[in-house]
């Protein structure tokens, strides 16, 4: 079935919205004031899914993308559109998630905050490995489509990335599945985490000699889940960042954030909803390597930081030493389950402050917990408006009201959304 459409909006997920026949038809790649002969794909109860056959009338805020794999790879779904439009509908999209799902009613949303660069700003990357091809994953899928450089990439990547698919290109690569390479931003060079399914023998040193590494390391998982083990370790693999006057290091297999300048702009929104005075007990929960722990050190009484990763909570420690953040203190432990653990204890002791960032699923359960807790403001991250939202109606059901929010544009061309939400007892 095909029907011209005229695209009205955007839904989470970047997907464009219009109606045939008075039913919602989602349809990827269309920008709002489209007009479009749509192929319908799929019939739901109550919407549809759909394909652009043709672009009858463009909108005024299409443009055309920078990419010549857009629409291939799963990495970008709004290059097609504006930049500023771009934020435009993500603040949209962040606001409706938070009214509709999350029950938050008040009006006083903080500006969005534009990304400084729209393009070659990702400091890190993921590259899968799937025989001779060397990419991203197509959208909705786990095939690979193979690329040559990707516009939105610190050019210190992709150039690293082009001499490492070089020099690996002869050689057997079945058990190799996955490449993460980042930029140290302090150094403006780059570090390797290679992820294997198996140790096969590679020459991996005389391979990656001269490639534009400061350093690398090679991660073994059987099953291809998580990090695996350090099977190698060559040089520095670390990444090196600045954060909040402080200079966080950890090795490049552990998270960091891939836009640095909108991390300042994230770290800057984080301490001003906190609100420190320098007497303030803080507990930064899924803490990573220190990225928001050691600048809300500087601005507090005391700082404790839980993080499940291992190697997270080693860089983190070494960080505050560096650092001489002697005020905060770091657990290696799950976030939910230390703070079940430990809930009695923490009643004794309520933190004043709460920040939380956690994956992208959110954490209901440490929602919960936290409601029990009831320190005085909570401070959460996130780049997931359906769990953020999900998360904060749990918050306001047991006493808590949104008094600040705002979007970080942290992934430009993108549909993910990054916000800042500070939360407060209410009364």
């Amino acid at each position: 079935m095909e029907a011209n459409v005229k695209i009205t909006s955007l839904a989470f997920g970047s997907r464009g919205i219009g109606r045939i026949d008075g039913k919602v038809v989602f349809v990827p790649f269309a920008a709002p004031g489209d007009e479009v002969k749509v192929e319908v794909t799929s019939e739901k109860k109550g919407f549809s899914e759909g394909v652009i056959k043709e672009l009858l009338t463009p909108s005024p805020i299409r443009k055309p993308p920078e990419c010549v794999y857009f629409g291939v790879c799963g990495g970008c779904s709004l290059q097609h559109i504006g930049y500023n439009h771009q934020v435009e509908w993500k603040q949209r999209i962040f606001e409706e998630s938070l009214r509709r799902i999350g029950g938050v009613g008040f009006a006083g949303f903080d500006s969005p905050v534009p990304s400084p660069k729209e393009f070659n700003y990702r400091s890190r990357a993921g590259f899968h490995v799937e025989g001779r091809r060397w990419g991203f994953f197509e959208a909705r899928s786990h095939r690979v489509v193979e690329i040559e450089e990707c516009p939105l990439l610190d050019q210190v990547i992709n150039s690293v990335y082009k001499t490492i698919r070089e020099r690996f290109s002869g050689e057997d690569l079945r058990p190799l599945y996955s490449v993460e390479i980042g930029v140290s931003a302090l150094e403006k060079k780059a570090a390797a985490a290679f992820y294997v399914s198996e140790d096969t023998g590679l020459p991996w040193k005389e391979l990656l000699t001269g490639a534009g590494l400061k350093g690398f390391e090679v991660r073994l998982s059987p099953s291809k889940k998580g990090k695996g083990k350090r099977i190698i370790a060559e040089d520095d693999s670390r990444l090196s960042y600045g954060a909040g006057g402080c200079n966080i290091v950890a090795p490049v297999s552990v998270f960091s954030q891939t836009n640095p300048l909108q991390n300042g702009n994230l770290l800057d929104k984080v301490l001003e909803y906190a609100g420190l005075t320098g007497k303030e007990d803080v507990l930064d929960l899924f803490c990573g390597a220190g990225n928001l722990t050691l600048p809300l050190a500087k601005k507090a009484g005391q700082v404790l930081g839980i993080e499940a990763d291992k190697e997270a909570v080693k860089a983190a420690k070494n960080n505050a030493l560096f650092n001489n953040a002697e005020n905060a203190d770091f657990i290696c432990e799950d976030s939910f389950g230390w703070l079940n653990r430990s809930f009695k204890a923490l009643e004794r002791r309520t933190p004043d402050v709460v920040v939380l960032d956690p994956p992208r699923g959110g954490e209901p359960q440490a929602a919960k917990a936290l409601s029990g807790l009831r320190p005085k403001r909570i401070i959460y991250v996130s780049c997931n408006p359906p769990t953020l939202a999900r998360d904060i109606s749990l918050l306001s059901g047991c006493g808590y009201r949104v008094y600040r929010a705002a979007l970080i544009d942290m992934f430009p061309q993108t549909f993910h959304i990054e916000g800042v939400l500070g939360l407060e007892l209410a009364g």
